[in-house]
């Protein structure tokens, strides 16, 4: 059986709170928080941001925010995506990541998975080069967040690839919605 993610660092939870009230108001965090059960509801709401959380609270919150917002917004879980990768690269790791290459970035891609996730691994392939672009595959195994928590991965990675210095990035979903086995995979191309 592969290794599944089992729980996520709180700190995610506080960044959906933030999120949400800065981007959308009070209104609409009660709104969203009336939705979820109540075990979620107490994750949004008193997060300790070291603490471990179920996944699946986490998938549950991604699906109601996705259904709630995305008819008027719809990359709203790629928003929150770019936002949660802007806050969680801060003060002296964005300088830090402005010195590494893409490449240097995705071999350190699981230490940082580890950080904020039990279970679980990502990975990145050999970076090639093709018509003038650089690209690699990043693969994501484990994981079920559901098509909503896909496309948060998918503003994810493009911040945080953003944080070396390249420019012109694409992120593309090559996994199907939602994917079966649990694998998701990524073409992210770029140029230096």
């Amino acid at each position: 059986m592969e290794d599944m993610t089992t729980h996520m660092r709180g700190i995610n939870a506080v960044l959906i709170r933030k999120w949400l009230l800065q981007r959308f108001g009070e209104e609409t965090f009660d709104k969203i928080s009336s939705k979820i059960s109540l075990e979620a509801r107490n994750m949004l709401k008193n997060t300790v941001s070291n603490e471990w959380y179920p996944i699946a609270l986490t998938t549950e919150i991604y699906k109601v925010i996705d259904d709630e917002l995305s008819p008027e917004y719809p990359d709203v879980m790629k928003e929150y995506g770019r936002f949660s990768a802007e806050q969680s690269v801060k003060g002296f790791l964005r300088y830090l990541t402005r010195l590494l290459t893409v490449q240097q970035l995705t071999k350190r891609a699981q230490a940082f998975w580890k950080n904020y996730n039990k279970g679980g691994s990502i990975e990145a392939g050999a970076v090639t080069e093709e018509n003038g672009r650089k690209k690699a595959i990043v693969t994501i195994r484990g994981l079920s967040t559901g098509d909503s928590g896909r496309k948060v991965l998918d503003g994810f990675l493009e911040v945080l690839i953003s944080q070396t210095g390249v420019r012109n990035i694409e992120v593309k979903n090559k996994s199907g919605i939602p994917p079966r086995n649990k694998v998701l995979h990524w073409v992210v191309s770029w140029e230096e």
